[in-house]
């Protein structure tokens, strides 16, 4: 759920669009001469005086430039006296604009007099797109290049480096909050935004020599940060601060970070022999390697086939049309979720169906599966030599479930529960599947194939519940809808969205709002929606938090910024982009983790956002997924794209009714891919494929088919390892969440929102998911809603 550039690293930037440029203003102490004839700095750090007293009367600015030899440096005329400074990291002088502007929209020329600051040429810097206030990152990434991306890269590892440095060399007596402590604080936070900004690249930028450079970078920081994490003396003396006076007095948050810092370090392996801890550093550098291979793979992934338009029948003609044709005329189909899902659920062709199955579930199984199963092995010893029993144990000592008896107790209880509503269910699916073999005329074996299940699931809704799927699309053009979830995020968390235009983006389909607080006006943050599949892109949903908005190095608030990608179908000439109900939901899930990163009020930007506890960080997003469900909510994002007409009332109604739908099946399914996670993950190794089959044939009574490997693309598997039962396990929380307070105060009511927005996101991971729920319920949470909600006995 879940993915720096320290440009701006040691100085406040005051961030402008006043030209097209980014102007960064660092705030200055006055320079004084101090004792040996030298100057202080903004860091109070002792420099030579530029100049001697008076030399810049001359010079009407604060601010100017005048060295012909170095472009990193400018000066500040101060009572006659002219001081130095240097630009920050990555950027700049421009005597165009008298700022420091980033170094690679820029270009330093010397020449016989002084270096001019030429900007590019290019069509696109013509039309430079403007970086409004606030945002400390340049996301248009069609204005760098692997060259300089990969150049930023090591500008940030050079300078992580040094403050690892500084902080390891304070003599242990002297260690206080000012010289260990704020130090990994502030680097955490420029981090977070810098190298987030470098690494996310890999998922939307359009060239992919610049994906692949990002991917090189991020291996690189990672390989860093890890060296980073096993420094023994910063280690020693965080652990030597935790154990001081000062230490006792920190405020909250601050507590929370030396306590979880010290335990990181226990977690890293810092108390272990030397041996044993050059072994887990090496392995640690394997994990993430294979980690970044891994998911590589799947978002690199292009794997299709072709089919007949007659072996098509059933998919949307407007699905049909939008797939290439190759020379003979048969559409090109892709595991992209544009085409997956109306194919798996629509197409009438078993053989089809079929295709396209085997197609998705064997992507990357040839290079995935050799990295997955060493990945179960690496991290099994990485938890021995930490003296956990298995990896699931290490992880879930920082979740809410704790350990894995908690967890092992309530995959089994609820999945013995789910298979009976899934016996009834699966006899249902079976007598269409046979009446329908009669129909069309192939061979009915009396079970159902991997390939039946969501068509099945989909003839069940549309038999029993009446709800055509497309025509329930036809009432939920996106631009409608997002217009309609909008509304009804504002309404709740007390918001305005403003759209902003011609700012840096990465694609022209990208875009870009700002965030207000609608009852002060003070602007929070900023968020991107990128929509639409394209080749190289990331090929899920999923958000991303930016740029946390914590206190920065001088104690001002940041601006937040997050961005959403998804994999919705774009608009043609003839007809606007359609979603399917549950494309709604995923909107609207992923659209509530924005809100977590733009809500969240944290001061250090280690606890901001979604960094919550991993078994509780959906519960926020899961429990939002009930709008999609309600009819007030739903007849705000609706409306029939030719004439914005309601959706029909006994269509509303049946699909309302039509969420307990199948709910068997499909949480078992879910249920599988936890169950999977956390057996391969308590048992050390695993033959990840016979695993999968025969616990998808034990919860599921359904085959898997040959040559397939779920555990070589369920991208959870990297950083969700031992992980995914979360998902059914916040689904508790959220449900009971929502029935507790919305269902009962008003799924629009504006002071449960605000409580909502101030109790669960505003804290981020600043308390645990327990406190926050306890805060919001007014008590301890239980599972009846949730069970209530599943058709199950409580």
């Amino acid at each position: 759920v879940c993915s720096k550039m320290l440009l701006v690293f040691g100085l406040l930037a005051y961030l402008s669009n006043l030209s097209l440029s980014l102007q960064i203003v660092p705030v200055l102490k006055d320079g004084s001469p101090i004792n040996n004839g030298e100057c202080s700095n903004d860091q109070g750090q002792a420099v030579p005086c530029a100049n001697p007293p008076n030399t810049c009367l001359h010079r009407a600015e604060d601010y100017y430039q005048e060295s012909s030899t170095n472009c990193a440096e400018y000066f500040r005329c101060v009572a006659g006296v002219a001081y130095s400074y240097k630009c920050p990291l990555g950027t700049l002088w421009s005597r165009e604009a008298n700022v420091c502007d980033w170094d690679f929209r820029v270009q330093c020329q010397e020449g016989e007099n002084s270096p001019v600051l030429l900007y590019l040429a290019s069509e696109a810097a013509a039309a430079a797109s403007i970086r409004y206030p606030g945002i400390l990152s340049n996301y248009d990434y069609r204005q760098m290049t692997p060259e300089s991306l990969l150049a930023e890269s090591e500008r940030l590892i050079e300078v992580m480096t040094e403050v690892y440095d500084s902080v390891g060399s304070v003599p242990r007596e002297s260690v206080n909050f000012e010289n260990v402590i704020k130090p990994l604080i502030d680097l955490d936070g420029d981090i977070h935004t810098q190298s987030g900004a470098l690494t996310f690249s890999t998922n939307v930028a359009l060239e992919k020599a610049l994906r692949d450079a990002s991917s090189d970078a991020n291996k690189k920081i990672t390989d860093v940060q890890i060296d980073l994490s096993l420094r023994k003396d910063v280690f020693l003396n965080i652990k030597q601060f935790s154990q001081t006076e000062e230490a006792k007095n920190l405020n909250y948050e601050q507590k929370r970070y030396v306590e979880e810092t010290v335990r990181a370090g226990k977690r890293n392996g810092l108390l272990l022999a030397i041996d044993d801890l050059e072994e887990f550093k090496k392995n640690k550098k394997r994990i993430s390697e294979l980690g970044i291979d891994f998911r590589k793979c799947l978002s690199e992934d292009t794997s299709h086939f072709y089919a007949d338009e007659k072996d098509l029948s059933g998919v949307p003609a407007d699905v049909i049309e939008s797939m290439e044709k190759d020379e003979s005329g048969k559409r090109k189909v892709t595991t992209k979720y544009t085409h997956y899902y109306p194919v798996i659920k629509k197409c009438k062709n078993p053989k089809t169906r079929y295709l396209m199955e085997k197609t998705k579930q064997t992507i990357c199984v040839e290079e995935n599966t050799p990295r997955i199963e060493e990945l179960i092995t690496l991290r099994q010893r990485q938890a021995t030599l930490l003296g956990y029993p298995t990896h699931a144990a290490f992880v879930l000592e920082e979740k809410m479930a704790k350990n894995p008896e908690n967890v092992e107790k309530f995959l089994t209880d609820l999945s013995s529960k789910l298979q009976v509503l899934w016996k009834r269910e699966k006899e249902t699916m079976l007598g269409l599947k046979e009446a329908e073999s009669k129909e069309l005329g192939f061979d009915f074996d009396g079970t159902l194939a991997k390939e039946d299940f969501w068509y099945y699931v989909s003839e069940v809704e549309k038999n029993n519940y009446s709800v055509d799927k497309e025509k329930l699309k036809e009432y939920f053009p996106l631009e409608t809808v997002t217009s309609g979830m909008m509304e009804i995020y504002q309404r709740l968390l007390g918001l305005k969205f403003t759209k902003l235009e011609g700012g840096e983006v990465w694609h022209d389909d990208v875009s870009q709002y700002q965030v207000d607080d609608k009852a002060t006006g003070e602007n929070i943050g900023y968020f991107y929606m990128d929509l639409h599949p394209r080749d190289g892109k990331y090929g899920h949903a999923a958000m991303w938090g930016l740029q946390p908005g914590s206190l920065d190095r001088f104690g001002n608030r940041q601006k937040a910024v997050a961005t959403m990608v998804c994999n919705f179908p774009q608009s043609t000439a003839e007809k606007p982009a359609l979603l399917e109900h549950r494309q709604v939901q995923t909107f609207f899930h992923e659209f509530g983790h924005v809100m977590h990163g733009i809500c969240s009020r944290t001061n250090i930007s280690t606890f901001f956002g979604t960094a919550t506890e991993g078994d509780f960080v959906e519960a926020p997003s899961q429990m939002l997924e009930n709008w999609v469900w309600e009819e007030e909510s739903l007849k705000l994002m609706s409306g029939h794209f030719k004439d914005g007409s309601p959706i029909p009332t006994d269509l509303l109604k049946n699909l309302v009714a039509s969420k307990s739908a199948n709910e068997g099946g499909k949480s078992l399914r879910q249920m599988f891919f936890a169950t999977y996670d956390f057996m391969v993950h308590t048992r050390g190794e695993a033959d990840t494929v016979q695993l999968a089959k025969v616990l998808y044939k034990e919860l599921l009574g359904i085959e898997k088919i040959e040559g397939t490997n779920i555990g070589a693309n369920l991208g959870h598997l990297i950083g969700y390892d031992a992980g995914y039962y979360g998902y059914m396990w916040s689904l508790v929380f959220s449900q009971d969440m929502f029935d507790t307070r919305f269902a009962k105060e008003g799924i629009l009511n504006p002071q449960t929102g605000m409580d909502y927005r101030n109790m669960i996101l505003r804290p981020g991971g600043s308390q645990d998911g327990s406190e926050m729920l306890k805060n919001f319920l007014g008590r301890e949470p239980n599972q009846e809603a949730f069970l209530k909600s599943k058709g199950l006995e409580l």
